[in-house]
């Protein structure tokens, strides 16, 4: 397994007073853009390369005898050529992120746009008839393939203790991935020759997702409530997964969801060197209050959203793990966090307090990871400083030593969207999907074409840090 898919695998690659704002490239949204001519049958003007849907999946006579009724996974890829109209900007983007507690209010507001036409239709993009979602074409491919129920992709291991001081063992997570239409037209420029993707369609200033773009991202576990008390009442989809995180052998497990990502292009963090906003949500079923099916996607709570890395604060603090509460930290300036213990389950977050989400890494945070998005994937999504520091008696780390060092700095600076992370490298503008699709691309195609590339000897000879793994040797567990 190549260096890149190692990376890409370990975290993911998740994931707005009135202001009328035009659409614009990622860079600068002060610049003035082509505009496109929807009076021209904009309808017919789709990408459908008809990527395969998904990549492993029981046999289609076992899946008509044992799920009689129940659909497989279709992904949804005719991706429009044609730029939305400024009409289509999310109704959210009136409100101001950045203004006193008016953030909950925006995390509210975007999981109400993602959820709107998508519950009563069990979040099948193919079914929305509100609005226009689309899924990442190549996700199919290799050992970490999405599965044919829902068109889930593997990612992280959970540790043990990471969620509650009784999950004592390790989990899987599973996640599908949503792009709306202002996504799915840089998508559409990236892929509309299937066999000659175009990387810099992500990479300002020609390239990057526009203004309105929103991506989402379901995550689910196969952990449940005997461990993680707040998986009761759980929102529950079928996923052909492997037996342990570990495991290459694929069964079919019930997944409960766990956590939801955004990402947002809003040319109002532009000021904060960033252009995106970022947001996760916890799942807690104990505020169910008799919600079922899809509805009970509604029991995810805000943890917080993050437009910057704030890298004038260098407070060093790990909340370790088991959570035992939300460990707020009130120098932060680009991320809100719910102080509300009430509706949300004690959280780890990440590097002095940053954003993040519960199955992910204590020593990163959302947009330090997604900011090392880029084609190919040079940098690390997590860098070995994250795993260097003092362990308390169990093993798990407490603090970080190596703060000082260039890499870790860089880690927590702000990169304006549309940047990569390194010179050598193509930006994905913060998605890490993108990346994902690109190395697997390139991977079929080295297979298929008997030859090698030269992005794979792009790359330094470094170890791979996967954030699961080191805290499962440190607690002598497998």
């Amino acid at each position: 397994m190549s260096i890149q898919k190692w990376i890409l695998i370990a975290v993911w690659a998740i994931f707005g007073g009135t202001v009328v704002f035009s659409l614009k490239s990622c860079i600068d949204s002060t610049e003035a853009q082509a505009t496109t001519d929807h009076s021209t049958s904009a309808a017919a003007r789709f990408v459908n390369n008809k990527f395969p849907d998904f990549g492993q999946m029981i046999s289609p006579k076992d899946f008509s005898e044992q799920y009689p009724g129940e659909e497989v996974f279709k992904l949804k890829q005719d991706y429009p050529l044609d730029m939305p109209p400024d009409s289509e900007i999310p109704p959210f983007f009136d409100i101001p992120f950045d203004e006193g507690d008016q953030w909950m209010d925006y995390a509210k507001a975007v999981r109400d746009y993602c959820f709107e036409g998508m519950i009563e239709v069990d979040f099948d993009a193919n079914k929305n008839e509100k609005r226009q979602w689309y899924h990442m074409p190549w996700m199919h491919w290799g050992d970490q393939a999405t599965e044919g129920f829902n068109g889930l992709a593997k990612e992280a291991q959970i540790s043990p203790l990471q969620l509650t001081p009784e999950q004592t063992d390790a989990h899987q997570v599973y996640a599908l991935g949503f792009y709306n239409s202002f996504a799915g037209y840089t998508l559409a420029q990236m892929w509309q020759d299937p066999i000659n993707p175009n990387p810099a369609a992500t990479q300002a200033p020609e390239g990057g997702f526009p203004v309105g773009t929103v991506i989402f991202k379901l995550l689910f576990t196969d952990a449940d409530e005997s461990q993680v008390d707040y998986l009761t009442n759980p929102f529950v989809w079928n996923g052909y997964v492997t037996r342990t995180w570990s495991d290459s052998v694929r069964v079919v497990k019930p997944m409960q969801l766990i956590q939801m990502d955004f990402m947002v292009r809003d040319p109002r963090a532009d000021q904060y060197g960033t252009g995106w906003v970022f947001g996760t949500y916890c799942y807690n079923g104990k505020l169910n209050e008799g919600k079922t099916g899809a509805a009970r996607a509604e029991n995810l709570v805000p943890v917080g959203i993050q437009w910057g890395n704030d890298p004038q604060d260098t407070t060093n603090f790990i909340n370790p793990y088991p959570p035992l509460r939300t460990i707020i930290n009130p120098n932060l300036q680009q991320t809100r966090i719910n102080p509300d213990s009430t509706q949300l389950p004690p959280q780890h977050l990440g590097w002095g307090g940053r954003l993040d989400g519960p199955v992910d890494l204590n020593t990163a945070s959302c947009m330090s990871c997604h900011a090392t998005a880029e084609f190919p994937q040079i940098g690390a999504l997590v860098p070995a400083e994250a795993f260097i520091g003092i362990k308390n008696k169990n093993g798990v780390m407490v603090k970080l030593t190596e703060t000082d060092a260039p890499e870790w700095k860089k880690y927590y600076t702000n990169l304006r969207c549309g940047t990569p992370y390194d010179s050598e490298a193509t930006s994905c503008d913060f998605s890490l999907q993108v990346s994902l699709a690109l190395e697997y691309f390139y991977q079929w195609k080295s297979q298929d074409e008997a030859g090698q590339w030269y992005h794979d000897f792009l790359q330094a000879d470094r170890p791979i840090h996967r954030g699961a793994s080191e805290h499962l040797k440190a607690l002598n567990m497998k």
